[in-house]
């Protein structure tokens, strides 16, 4: 019978890790099918397709929210209850999108994904954080690998579903079902508990300084990530006149492209630092937005464009948490999910500003306007690299 009890024990160790790249795989396929969905969405909800960006900000808005809320959750036993509550959250978010026809409807929708979506996603980064130490960087690059293959078959899915006569619903409602099984994973599975306990002493400003610039580059980052990946199949559709499915092919190409990036990012990050690595994907990055643009005139380019973009995003995001829990060691999960509540702001204020843009600017000068942010974050990681030397 203590065999048996500690062969279930085991069973549900093992289940742990599994769970988070499941976990990172459907986030990935949540975020990256909101801007190939919008304009549908905005047909279905009669609304202009700049009016519909503002789903962008009600997603952010509610990220923002639940990190905050669950920030200091990350760092005690709770936070396994806190991953279940946002598995079932994010599968209703899903459920009721599918079934919004009302604009309002849409926006609760977007609102409870966007509280899920931070429910459900730091934990998982918090605990391998816990679990490699001073291998964060590679394993939370390995982890946001799974986030990449789940943002490219997210349009994927949705370009299959359009060949065949279906819409963005379809693929919501198998999302939905998804994460009913992933919360179900995390309700048998048992999480290490966090090395850091409640009677520590609190986190104050004062001790997360440094932190400061690193979360001023997830606000940049994320929010640059999010306009070109959100807006992306409206440019491929109106500016380099693709059709609906090429369209979704080329987001399902910058994500494939950040997978790749967090793969190649793996084994760079022997060989460099986190802010070298930081400084080389923000330039390339840059460079990528260019030929994106220059695909308007021959579209080729903007196919080279969206793999080079992409590849330079990928190590991005992954490489600030790691360099947050390097500066925080022992508040890796508040650390990671400032940091993703940092990221929130940002996609919460640029995408819903490139649609406001648009009509000004057209979908090639709201894309155009994502050189800003790159240019500040190159400003933080000159002030990060100072303070670090």
């Amino acid at each position: 019978m203590p065999l048996s009890s500690t062969h279930a024990a085991d069973l549900r160790r093992s289940m742990v890790i599994p769970a988070c790249y499941a976990t990172m795989t459907m986030l990935g396929v949540t975020i990256s099918l909101l801007g190939p969905s919008l304009p549908a969405l905005a047909a279905r909800t009669q609304v202009t397709l700049p009016h519909a960006g503002a789903l962008f900000t009600f997603f952010a808005v509610g990220s923002v929210i639940a990190t905050l809320l669950v920030a200091r959750l990350n760092d005690r036993p709770i936070r396994h209850l806190v991953l279940i509550g946002g598995a079932l959250a994010m599968a209703a978010g899903h459920w009721l999108l599918a079934a919004s026809n009302t604009f309002s409807q849409a926006g609760l929708a977007v609102t409870l994904s966007g509280l899920a979506l931070s429910t459900v996603g730091t934990g998982p980064n918090a605990i391998i954080a816990d679990l490699y130490r001073r291998r964060a960087g590679p394993a939370l690059n390995a982890l946001h690998i799974a986030a990449g293959v789940g943002a490219f078959l997210g349009p994927l899915a949705l370009g299959a579903v359009l060949r065949l006569g279906g819409d963005y619903r379809t693929v919501y409602r198998a999302a939905a079902l998804l994460m009913l099984a992933i919360a179900a994973t995390w309700m048998l599975s048992r999480p290490p508990k966090p090395e850091r306990t409640p009677q520590q002493e609190p986190i104050s400003l004062k001790r997360l300084a440094p932190l400061l610039l690193v979360f001023a580059l997830a606000v940049l980052y994320t929010g640059t990530e999010t306009t070109i990946g959100g807006w992306l199949f409206t440019y491929a559709r109106d500016a380099v006149r693709q059709d609906a499915t090429a369209a979704s092919l080329a987001t399902s190409l910058l994500w494939l492209a950040i997978l790749s990036g967090r793969l190649a990012a793996i084994r760079v990050l022997r060989r460099l630092s986190s802010v070298a690595m930081l400084r080389l994907c923000v330039a390339g990055a840059a460079v990528g937005l260019g030929i994106i643009l220059s695909g308007q005139a021959w579209s080729p380019l903007f196919w080279l464009g969206v793999a080079l973009t992409g590849f330079c995003f990928g190590p991005v995001f992954p490489t600030a948490l790691a360099l947050s829990s390097e500066l925080a060691p022992q508040q890796a999960g508040a650390a990671s999910s400032l940091v993703v509540a940092s990221g929130s702001v940002g996609a919460m204020v640029l995408p819903w500003s490139a649609g406001a843009l648009m009509p000004h600017l057209g979908i090639g000068g709201s894309i155009a306007a994502a050189f800003l942010p790159l240019s500040l974050m190159v400003l933080c990681l000159r002030a990060i690299g100072r303070r670090l030397r």
